[in-house]
């Protein structure tokens, strides 16, 4: 890998760097790439196997914390039926991620079908995944030289310090074109992204 990772991430994993973060991190990096990008929300499941929580006592932390925090707080606006969907300039990334997640998946904000932590984690995924394509694709447009590597997931933050990654989508784009990666195909990635993939 070329130079440190540009890190542009947000609350619950979001994507919110939009056409001019995309363009400011390709500028940290050779012109033709390739490109590696890695965007996963996550999500945490304590030793009890309750999921949303974590409880990490070899880092000092004496209680439960909760994974992720935006999701789990938008998760109970909608169960609580107080959603807020306005635009708040003090919580710009909290107003913006409940909106985003609901136009681009349609979940369900009625309180009679609330979504559990996993479905909203689940549809935050699908969102991420939907904008990293968008703005990979955007950017193939202008570079057709480039090729680019995608990866989106789920983040798991287990007990005692755990980390794993549920990989739900790896595709590759050249030439303009996305088709599925199939890792096992690829054995000369595994290097690059096996510190991902695999529990730490």
């Amino acid at each position: 890998m070329w130079g440190r990772a540009f890190i542009c991430g947000s609350l619950g994993g979001m994507l919110f760097c939009g056409k001019t973060g995309f363009s400011a991190a390709h500028h940290h990096a050779p012109i033709t790439g390739p490109f590696i990008y890695y965007c996963f929300t996550h999500i945490g499941i304590d030793h009890e196997g309750i999921i949303g929580s974590v409880y990490r006592a070899r880092s000092g932390m004496e209680e439960k914390t909760t994974a992720c925090g935006a999701l789990a707080a938008f998760v109970a606006e909608i169960a609580s039926n107080k959603l807020n969907l306005n635009f708040d300039e003090d919580d710009i990334e909290m107003s913006t991620l409940k909106k985003h997640i609901i136009n681009k998946t349609g979940l369900s904000t009625d309180v009679m079908n609330a979504p559990d932590l996993l479905k909203v984690t689940m549809a935050a995924y699908e969102t991420i995944t939907f904008d990293l394509e968008k703005h990979v694709r955007r950017d193939a447009e202008k570079f057709k030289d480039r090729r680019y590597a995608l990866f989106t997931g789920i983040q798991i933050h287990g007990p005692d310090g755990s980390d794993y990654c549920w990989l739900g989508k790896a595709s590759l784009l050249i030439n303009g074109v996305l088709s599925p990666l199939t890792l096992s195909k690829h054995a000369s990635l595994l290097p690059l992204i096996g510190s991902t993939l695999m529990p730490h």
